[in-house]
């Protein structure tokens, strides 16, 4: 779980249906852009500068926020067998726990607000990842909204299906789920976008339970974004070796990750037990 709600009961999805997001126009297929998680290792600091209970983002100062994570990035670099990029990675649509006004149950951050942390990592030579929860809005419609930001060179996009809300679903009571083809319709869009800049993108998809993405085994691929599944669940460290077993090496997504969290998780995994995971993970992020 990834958010600052209050610690759900979770129910059973409802069933519900949604309509297939109409696909992305797509430009002549150009030669694949170079990977990024091939030759580099993402380590990333996640959460929202108004909170910390969303992650440890929220509880730095970006002085602290630069220094401690760059620090972070070179113990993986150092164990590691491929040099670590330090990422900031922002909630930038948060899920919400009541609909607000337009019934959507889901908060945009204000574009300075999000400017002002994609400048502080460009100007300390890191990534920016801009994560999305949709609530009952749309996967097209929140990644449309932040389209400017994705178009910069160091920016790319993750999808928390855990709050893509369905019918009556309520973010921090029911478990959301995302469908193949709203993850196939980002996968476009970000190779659009790749093709256009010339800068090769990264998608993530969190997935701590397997009814975040009932029909995985579709998911697509675009030879010009990274695509990666990142196991996303808190607790001891043999029931997180389990589900990124289950999640993430058992997948037949290409790249993989693992989250860490400060507060929430038992006996918090070291560098090292982290990059002894099998296959070691192409993302840590630490929440």
């Amino acid at each position: 779980m990834t958010s600052g709600l209050a610690t759900p009961t979770f129910a059973a999805p409802q069933a519900a249906t949604r309509a297939a997001p109409a696909a992305t126009p797509s430009a002549e297929p150009a030669e694949s852009l170079g990977s990024i998680l091939t030759p580099y290792r993402l380590v990333t600091y996640y959460g929202n500068p108004y909170t910390a209970a969303m992650g440890i983002l929220g509880a730095l100062s970006k002085s602290q926020l630069v220094a401690a994570l760059q620090n972070r990035a070179k113990q993986y670099a150092q164990i590691g067998n491929k040099p670590a990029r330090p990422t900031i990675h922002m909630v930038v649509t948060t899920a919400q726990g009541s609909p607000g006004g337009d019934g959507l149950y889901r908060a945009r951050m204000p574009a300075s607000l999000i400017q002002e942390y994609v400048d502080l990592a460009a100007a300390n030579n890191m990534l920016f990842i801009a994560d999305v929860q949709v609530g009952l809005s749309t996967v097209q419609d929140e990644v449309s909204a932040i389209r400017s930001f994705l178009q910069q060179p160091h920016v790319h996009l993750a999808l928390d299906p855990e709050f893509d809300m369905w019918g009556n679903q309520v973010p921090g009571v029911e478990l959301g789920h995302m469908t193949a083809a709203e993850i196939n319709w980002a996968l476009g869009f970000m190779g659009q976008i790749a093709r256009s800049t010339g800068q090769r993108k990264i998608l993530i998809v969190h997935q701590f339970a397997a009814s975040m993405l009932p029909d995985k085994a579709n998911i697509e691929s675009d030879p010009n974004v990274d695509l990666a599944i990142v196991m996303d669940g808190w607790g001891g460290q043999s029931i997180k070796i389990s589900h990124y077993t289950m999640y993430v090496a058992n997948s037949a997504i290409p790249y993989g990750g693992i989250k860490l969290f400060f507060d929430w998780d038992t006996n918090l995994m070291t560098p090292s037990e982290v990059l002894a995971l099998k296959p070691s993970p192409d993302i840590v992020i630490y929440q």
